[in-house]
């Protein structure tokens, strides 16, 4: 437009009163209200642009919703009209133009828009085509002015307006403001102050300014905070109305803004706990707030940013931010390894949006995973203040404890793209590196460890759960597991001799050497009858040593030998030697790792074949003695009813303890052995050997009825021990009894036939009698006694 043209505005009140009038020329009412309400809209800011909506489809959509409402045929007659007007070229700023006619259209409520597109299409077909420059004129002049130039108007122009016929005009355009404000905004939240008076939309520059600010969290001029603190409302106290298209995307942009709200404070509350996993991923959430910012750096108001432009250049941010809300959701509480999980759980979805966001939040969290794991399995460290790691180090003295106690699975901290099974040998490869180091004191290259540096070399964290890359990692620690527990093994069989310490158990603790444990039961006998607080542990020394020198004993291992030692069990008022005995075998070393924690077992299982040897030993004594009462006490026939009954007793005991010591040695220990030896050739590693070692015991301790299902079966077994002992104290009285007795009759005897009776008195043959009775009374009642025991037993 000229600059000619620009300045003669004296015409522009008399260009309103035209349009105006050619808008409504049937009602003068209609006129003085239009031209009222164009005249306020031209002269109430001193920024004419605020008022006037900058985007032309904005002002297309405005009008589209307010016709919809009304009739679709108004619809139609508008997107008509609106394309005639978009080809012809005479319009220079028809988006001027729109908004200014659809501000007067919401002055009435009758029927604004219907009349507005008749005159529209009049003025677009008949006009324009009659007097083109004049309209021209008029409407580039109203585009054009500002609002200091209108006042300049009305002032210049005083003489064809009067005061009163300007003051009626405004009073009537007054009184229509509540039923324009209700046409532009409805909604419960307007105070009933704002609706009182005109309401202009709000545009999307003054949006734009709160948008940015409410996707940075920070309450604007128009969206306030809710009460909950992260989502945002439209202020209550506004007197501006929104379209339903603002709206519409006012809420999809600020949802946006209520994620990041939502991201931010979950970084703040946990930003401080401690746990690298943890913070791995409030850095990953950090990272994307980061790129967040950058894009709200660009998004600055200007004339070609536009809520939807917003709305399209957050749409990824807002798809992300969902998703990292979500699983910023899951982990809330858990740590370390068990976050690790949560997260994973999120990487099985559909959506490749979803997996991409998963598999980044996952790298990140598994990245310290990743560093304390490379530690573990290659150095066999653990450096985890915060108990993240899936595998635990405990605090232990005892180095023989080193493998069963120190280093533990937390099942909970195991991630789920991790089988339990594969933690165990993770578990395994970290254990033999530090029982190479600790206890076997060995100092040469690790197997494995170069292959497994270069696999950490070459793959990051991702190689933990990415199944291109998983299998690799995997199959390289399960080489590297079975390389280093091969080369525990070998220093076990072949340094430390560990099968010849499993034969020196069974032979000795087990009662397999039978020559030596024959001779050392006969050795100890004297001593073990005494009470157990008179007997001294050197003199047991000395009769071990003695029986180790005289039976194939002696050509064991010297190693073995000085394990083999005396031991004394706690005992109590009235315990004798036997039941305080026994034998032990000092382990230590790395030997002492797989033997140390069965040593208990091991005594049980001697306590238990050492009484069955013993009731074995008692009855081949009390055979011979019976055999040498036979031949001694032949004229004794007062002797021979209790005799048959020990004869009996005896026969029966030594059936069973035969019968049940064949069971326990071929039976049990042997078949035992026998599975320990296969067991022990196909193990794999150290912890097979321990396995097999503890299934052997088990077997044992079940097969010699000291488990505790066997409980009453063995105290029943313990009963029928103490009755053979029991029975051999009865066969001893009766021994010296009957020798005592053989003695005096003897005596008697020659006494009589040297004398011929001549020296016999009433007194002597009274002591005879009277011997002879007591020495019968002994006989049943100790005959009594057999029966008694016989049926409690």
């Amino acid at each position: 437009m000229h600059s000619s043209e620009v300045r003669d505005d004296s015409n522009i009140p008399e260009l309103v009163l035209k349009l105006c009038k050619y808008l409504a020329p049937d009602s003068g009412l209609l006129q003085s209200k239009l031209t009222g309400i164009a005249f306020q809209w031209l002269t109430q800011s001193s920024n004419n642009q605020e008022n006037v909506l900058s985007d032309e489809p904005l002002v297309v959509n405005n009008i589209h919703e307010l016709l919809s409402s009304r009739s679709s045929k108004d619809v139609e007659n508008f997107d008509l009209l609106y394309s005639s007007l978009s080809k012809s070229g005479i319009i220079r700023d028809r988006t001027t133009l729109l908004s200014f006619l659809y501000r007067i259209s919401l002055a009435h409520h009758e029927r604004p828009l219907r009349s507005l597109c008749c005159k529209l299409d009049k003025l677009h077909m008949k006009e324009l085509r009659g007097s083109k420059a004049s309209v021209q004129r008029s409407v580039n002049n109203l585009s054009s002015i500002d609002s200091n130039s209108v006042r300049h108007i009305f002032e210049r122009n005083d003489r064809k307006f009067t005061e009163t016929t300007t003051a009626s005009t405004l009073a009537r355009a007054n009184s229509q403001a509540t039923t324009i404000s209700s046409a532009a905004w409805s909604h419960h939240d307007i105070p009933s102050s704002s609706k009182a008076s005109i309401c202009y939309p709000v545009t999307e520059q003054e949006l734009l300014h709160d948008v940015i600010y409410s996707l940075q969290g920070i309450q604007g001029k128009f969206l306030r905070k809710n009460l909950s603190g992260f989502g945002y409302k439209l202020d209550p106290k506004t007197s501006k109305p929104l379209s339903h298209i603002q709206r519409s995307l006012l809420e999809r942009i600020v949802g946006t803004g209520l994620l990041h709200n939502q991201l931010r404070q979950f970084c703040e509350e946990h930003e401080k706990q401690s746990g690298l996993i943890c913070q791995a991923f409030i850095a990953t959430l950090n990272n994307e707030l980061s790129e967040y910012y950058k894009i709200i750096a660009i998004l600055q108001p200007n004339s070609e940013m536009t809520l939807r432009r917003v709305l399209f250049i957050l749409q990824d941010h807002r798809t992300r931010f969902e998703w990292l809300a979500h699983i910023a959701e899951h982990c809330n509480d858990p740590k370390g390894g068990a976050l690790i999980t949560a997260v994973h759980g999120f990487l099985q979805h559909g959506s490749k949006v979803v997996q991409e966001v998963t598999r980044k939040v996952l790298e990140a969290v598994c990245n310290p995973l990743y560093i304390m794991l490379s530690r573990w399995l290659l150095d066999g460290e653990i450096n985890d203040p915060c108990n993240e790691f899936f595998i635990e180090a405990k605090h232990v003295i005892l180095a023989e404890r080193l493998w069963h106690d120190k280093y533990i699975v937390r099942k909970s901290m195991v991630p789920s793209f991790m089988s339990m099974k594969q933690a165990k040998q993770i578990l395994a490869s970290g254990k033999s590196i530090n029982f190479l180091k600790q206890v076997c004191k060995d100092g040469g290259q690790l197997p494995g460890r170069e292959a497994l540096q270069k696999l950490f070399n070459t793959t990051s964290a991702d190689a933990l759960f990415a199944p291109e890359q998983s299998i690799e990692f995997h199959l390289t620690l399960e080489t590297v597991y079975k390389e280093t527990s091969f080369r525990v093994l070998d220093l076990l069989k072949n340094k430390y001799n560990i099968y010849e310490h499993l034969q020196s158990l069974r032979r000795y603790l087990l009662l397999g050497q039978g020559d030596f444990i024959r001779h050392l039961l006969e050795l100890l006998t004297p001593e073990l009858n005494k009470p157990a607080d008179a007997i001294y542990g050197h003199t047991l020394s000395a009769i071990l040593e003695s029986a180790i020198r005289v039976t194939n004993a002696q050509y064991e291992d010297e190693d073995t030998l000085k394990r083999l030692n005396i031991s004394f069990m706690s005992h109590s008022i009235g315990d004798v030697g036997w039941d305080v005995f026994s034998l032990v075998y000092n382990v230590d070393g790395p030997i002492g790792t797989i033997f140390q924690t069965t040593m208990p077992t091991y005594q049980s299982l001697f306590g238990a074949l050492w009484k069955a040897k013993r009731t074995e030993y008692v009855l081949a004594n009390m055979r011979r003695q019976q055999i040498s009462m036979a031949k001694l006490f032949r004229k004794v026939r007062e002797l021979n009813p209790v005799m048959h009954i020990i004869h009996i007793l005896t026969s029966k005991m030594i059936h069973f303890i035969h019968q049940t010591q064949y069971y326990f040695l071929f039976e049990v220990l042997e078949c035992s052995w026998a599975e320990l030896q296969t067991q022990f050739n196909k193990a794999e590693c150290l912890d097979d050997i321990i396995m097999g070692h503890n299934s052997f015991l088990e077997s044992i301790q079940r097969g010699v009825l000291i488990d505790t299902e066997s409980r009453q079966l063995f105290s029943h077994l313990i009963s029928i021990y103490n009755f053979v002992v029991n029975l051999e104290s009865h066969q001893e009285a009766i021994y010296e009894a009957a020798s005592c007795e053989y003695e005096a009759f003897m005596a008697y005897k020659r006494k009589t036939e040297d004398t011929e009776r001549f020296e016999i008195t009433n007194e002597l043959e009274a002591a005879a009698k009277l011997r002879i009775s007591k020495f019968h009374q002994f006989l049943n009642t100790t005959r009594l006694k057999f029966k008694y025991e016989t049926s409690v037993t």
